[in-house]
């Protein structure tokens, strides 16, 4: 071969020899795997092998993801640490249990109800449904329920004994301390509630009433009634014929109301919460003020009963039962009518002479209480009464209706129970209460409807329409000076209490 030819062969091949190498296709057929470029081929794509490196971040990353991890554990570390707190969260939760369980012992550590001990020489009778009277040489007696529990003490006081203290317990277990006779007692609910009466001038008495520390004055004029004494409130103001007329006059348009104490619900309200409901929307006057004295009278039964425990823990709100029933608009409605009655009652009293502000009533004479003109009432005070032949008590804010006008021998009137809140004598349930009682339920409603119509005169029911120019006149026969002595004698009078049931429960006289 010519040197030329075999050089233009060798410039050939070196040609394709890079063809070669870049087509695997034809490097892998045409050589041998040992002598093959292959290998370098990887290696060139080795250059992908930073691909790789770009693994290696994803590596790397791993390891981040193992340092973050790390915090995890770090981090369920501190779980383990806020595990540890919710143990020690759990252990206030556990303080706050035993609190918990603190207020659900009351019912069984309050002081209410005590079984009382029999002492030597005390004779004791039978009074009728399973109670017992026991009496001793002194004069004391004690009266117990079928239960044997402590009802009732009566014992002497005063010069020769001429006063008698009478400490009543409530089904709740609250304390009512009555010492003296009417027309001149002292009456304790509490050592911070109650009221002084004496007489103020012939023919009438005056109740300075104690609450919370602030003390105002009631007057009652005398009146007799079939051999029966009691006595009649007598308003302190009267307003104008017009301001009267709008208090029972349909507003044009519903009127929302929130009461004081509902927004964020007082104590009272959560504890009789599924007996009483007041409106949110009133057509006229005379409902809102339904709603006002049944509100007043729940709130002082409640406030009784605290004030009963003196400082130990009340017993929880009464559960429910099968004879007791939430007041229904039908029951308000029938005690809205006895306020109107009541509002057009005092614009009659109010036309008349300052002189003669209370009408038809002649001192010493046989006149009808307004007790037997009311149909139903608004209970006022505990009652201990036998209705349905079963022992049982009437407490403030208990519907009863009367239904009769004769007075019976012993000075009743027979009533029904229309509404009651549990542990309170059973609804439709019928009894007898004095007619004077009767009478002190009549004046109370009428107190409380005066006391909601002063603050409408006042335009202080905020959220309420205002009313006409009320042209407020005071009326001299009933105007009082509190007893400045009052808070003090209701605060012994409940100390006397204290001791007497302590002495009786550890057997003593």
């Amino acid at each position: 071969m010519s040197p030329n030819k075999l050089n233009q062969n060798v410039s050939l091949m070196w040609f394709l020899l890079p063809v070669l190498l870049m087509v695997p296709g034809l490097s892998g057929a045409g050589f041998d795997k040992k002598s093959s470029p292959p290998p370098p081929q990887p290696q060139k794509a080795q250059p992908q092998k930073p691909a790789p490196t770009p693994n290696r971040p994803p590596a790397s990353m791993n390891r981040p993801p193992n340092n973050v991890n790390r915090p995890p554990n770090n981090v369920n570390r501190p779980p383990n640490n806020v595990n540890r707190p919710p143990n020690n969260v759990n252990r206030p939760s556990d303080n706050v249990n035993r609190p918990s369980d603190n207020v659900k012992r009351p019912p069984i550590n309050v002081p209410g109800p005590v079984q009382y001990r029999p002492r030597s020489g005390e004779r004791s009778k039978d009074v009728g449904y399973g109670q017992k009277e026991f009496s001793s040489s002194n004069g004391q007696k004690v009266t117990t329920n079928a239960r044997g529990e402590i009802r009732r003490i009566e014992v002497s006081r005063g010069f020769a004994g001429t006063n008698k203290m009478m400490i009543s317990r409530g089904p709740r277990g609250e304390r009512v301390v009555e010492t003296g006779r009417p027309g001149a007692r002292v009456v304790s609910y509490g050592p911070r509630r109650g009221f002084v009466e004496r007489p103020l001038r012939p023919g009438y008495i005056s109740r300075t009433y104690v609450t919370g520390g602030h003390s105002y004055a009631h007057v009652y004029r005398e009146y007799h009634f079939h051999n029966v004494t009691y006595y009649r409130y007598v308003p302190r103001v009267y307003y104008n014929p017009r301001f009267y007329a709008w208090a029972v006059r349909p507003w044009g348009v519903p009127v929302h109301y929130v009461w004081f104490g509902m927004a964020t619900p007082a104590p009272w309200f959560q504890f009789f919460a599924g007996y009483f409901t007041p409106y949110q929307v009133y057509g006229s006057p005379d409902l809102w003020l339904t709603d006002y004295l049944l509100a007043e009278n729940l709130r002082l039964a409640y406030e009784n009963e605290q004030a009963g425990f003196e400082g130990q823990n009340p017993p929880p709100p009464p559960e429910p039962q099968p004879t007791s029933a939430a007041l229904t608009p039908e029951v308000k409605a029938l005690i809205a009518q006895e306020v109107r009655q009541q509002l057009e009652a005092e614009a009659a009293a109010a036309a008349q002479p300052a002189s003669t502000s209370v009408p038809g009533a002649i001192p010493g004479s046989d006149s009808v209480p307004p007790a037997l003109n009311q149909k139903f009432f608004v209970v006022s005070a505990n009652l201990d009464v036998i209705a349905t032949n079963q022992p049982c008590t009437l407490t403030p804010g208990d519907i009863i209706e009367r239904r009769s006008t004769e007075v019976a021998p012993d000075g009743t009137v027979a009533v029904e129970v229309i509404n009651s809140k549990p542990g309170d004598c059973a609804a439709d349930s019928t009894t007898a209460i004095d007619l004077a009682q009767l009478q002190e339920m009549h004046n109370q409603f009428q107190e409380q409807v005066d006391s909601g119509t002063s603050l409408l005169a006042g335009n202080q029911a905020r959220g309420l329409p205002n009313g006409p120019q009320a042209g407020s006149r005071e009326a001299a026969e009933g105007v009082a000076a509190p007893d400045m002595g009052a808070e003090s004698q209701v605060r012994t009078q409940v100390d006397d209490a204290v001791r007497l049931e302590g002495q009786l429960q550890q057997g003593g006289n």
